[in-house]
């Protein structure tokens, strides 16, 4: 009976997978840290623009509380501050994120050359399986050849 193929480096490939997988929840996560930042930025903004009307409506009422704008001087100060610290963040993510995904494409044509080796010798397993086949059944028609030969020159 012919003999089940056996991909002797599927260990090495399965390590493979599990590197480039991992790999792959890095970026995800890489991007889910640029996407909380953009939403912090988002919310800050949103803020800024509520303390803006706030103050354009405490300003139209003709007098000037001192007090007032000087905490507004103060806490658009910091919201700018934050968004900026947020921007910078995203920034080095984006830097990171671009290695990561340079690994992750590293990873991923790794276990794709295993693959293709996989693929290979499968297939010159097939081709060899199909061979021995063609041999067994050359010779069993021989076989049958000579029997008939045999009974045909007795009589």
């Amino acid at each position: 009976m012919a003999q089940e193929f056996k991909f002797r480096l599927e260990t090495v490939r399965r390590v493979r997978q599990l590197e480039f997988e991992a790999k792959q929840r890095i970026v995800a996560d890489r991007l889910r840290k640029i996407g909380s930042d953009q939403a912090i930025i988002a919310a800050l903004e949103r803020e800024r623009t509520s303390m803006n009307d706030e103050t354009k409506r405490l300003l139209s009422g003709g007098q000037v509380n001192i007090d007032g704008v000087s905490r507004y001087r103060l806490q658009v100060g910091y919201l700018r501050d934050q968004i900026l610290d947020a921007e910078n963040r995203i920034l080095g993510h984006e830097k990171e994120l671009a290695a990561e995904r340079a690994a992750m494409v590293k990873s991923s044509v790794a276990v794709k050359a295993i693959d293709k080796l996989r693929e290979r010798q499968f297939a010159a397993h097939e081709l060899l399986l199909k061979r021995l086949e063609t041999a067994d059944q050359d010779e069993a028609a021989q076989q049958v050849f000579q029997r008939t030969k045999r009974q045909i020159s007795s009589v």
